[in-house]
């Protein structure tokens, strides 16, 4: 028996690379001693699988199990060809082509929409623009191994939102043949639901889509050019969507309401030395609206021009431009200014959308959840 951890496909030991017809040859003809290669594997104490990858060269051979073979095979010529073409390979080789046999493997059980198919497919396309969205909005990308670069992304709903969390599940089954799986509690106490995507390669598709790893707060975002260059009215309308159900909310002024709102957060550089609070706030008041940042300057510049300059929400922009282009009726602008706990400043970007084109947003299918349609229906 082999020690725990050391049997099968990748263990640690030197190996031997053949020809894949010779390495084939080799493990058939000591398979047949057996019957086929589900016995021989038995006789190994080899899983089924590790055999059937040295049958079709998929992995080299263990040295340890080419020996064993060749005995099996009891082929004199065979053996003298083996020996001769067999090249001996160590264990930091066989390590890292082991990790990366299993990396194509994890790549096969997963789809990675091509350019060239996102181009060509307008449904999938539609569906890979709502998921980019609904991870901009609502999700996040964060590297696990900065040794190895492992990859996760996640999406975050409140639990009100499980119409939304079913929603994007059933994309990623759809676009990447993946299942995310039933949502998940943040265990914190928060009323929240989760929902992981453990695959490096679709977290790495994410990012080549422009999904910043960390926080997308902190750098610049924008929705992909497929997206924004496309003449394709519904790919618009999927790609706005998580920002309107997740992002977005009834507007009130007293008890009227007036529109609806979509805000996205932007940090800057300004700290309490270029932008000190406001005299009057108290320390525990983090908050200053733009009647105090027309005021300002910073750097000689004003605060309102520095901040559109350096710090719009580009993605924001992006989801505007979508906007008007369907017809919909926009305002966006920089509405406040929020402190972090690390001492700098964040914008609150706004769109917002008069009460006379919320009939439009709802009919053009960019507002979808129960909850926030209910509401924008009652204005």
């Amino acid at each position: 028996m082999c020690p725990a951890g050391r049997r099968g496909a990748y263990r640690t030991e030197e190996r031997a690379e053949l020809p894949k017809e010779l390495q084939k040859e080799l493990v058939e003809k000591a398979a047949a001693r057996y019957g086929n290669c589900q016995e021989l594997a038995k006789a190994l104490d080899l899983p089924k699988s590790s055999v059937h990858y040295y049958r079709s060269g998929r992995l080299t051979l263990p040295l340890s199990v080419m020996e064993q073979m060749l005995k099996i095979a009891g082929d004199e010529k065979l053996e003298e060809r083996v020996r001769e073409a067999a090249v001996k390979k160590d264990r930091t080789w066989a390590n890292a082509y082991a990790a990366g046999i299993n990396r194509d493997m994890c790549r096969e059980r997963v789809r990675l929409p091509t350019m060239e198919e996102l181009e060509n497919d307008h449904e999938l396309r539609r569906k890979a623009a709502n998921i980019v969205s609904y991870v901009l909005a609502e999700g996040s990308i964060w590297i696990r191994d900065d040794k190895c670069g492992e990859a996760i992304a996640n999406i975050t709903f409140s639990d009100e939102e499980t119409d939304l969390y079913d929603h994007f599940r059933r994309l990623c089954v759809d676009v990447f043949e993946y299942d995310i799986g039933p949502p998940q509690m943040p265990g914190n106490g928060a009323k929240a639901i989760r929902g992981f995507i453990y695959s490096r390669f679709i977290a790495e598709w994410l990012l080549e889509a422009g999904i910043p790893a960390g926080d997308k707060s902190a750098a610049r975002t924008t929705l992909p050019n497929w997206v924004m260059e496309s003449c394709d009215e519904q790919t618009w309308i999927a790609a706005i969507q998580p920002f309107c159900d997740g992002e977005g909310s009834v507007a009130t002024k007293g008890d009227t309401a007036v529109g609806f709102t979509i805000v996205q957060a932007r940090h800057t550089d300004l700290d309490l030395a270029t932008f000190p609070l406001p005299p009057t706030s108290r320390d525990s008041v983090r908050k200053v609206h733009k009647g105090f940042i027309r005021q300002t300057s910073v750097f000689g510049i004003p605060t309102l021009d520095y901040c559109q300059g350096l710090f719009r929400s580009e993605v924001l922009d992006d989801v505007n431009t979508i906007m008007r282009r369907l017809g919909i009726g926009t305002r966006i602008s920089l509405v406040s200014m929020y402190l972090k706990d690390n001492g700098f400043w964040s914008c609150y970007w706004r769109i917002f959308i008069p009460r006379q084109h919320i009939a439009m947003l709802l009919s053009s299918g960019a507002l979808t959840q129960k909850k926030k349609v209910a509401r924008a229906l009652s204005i």
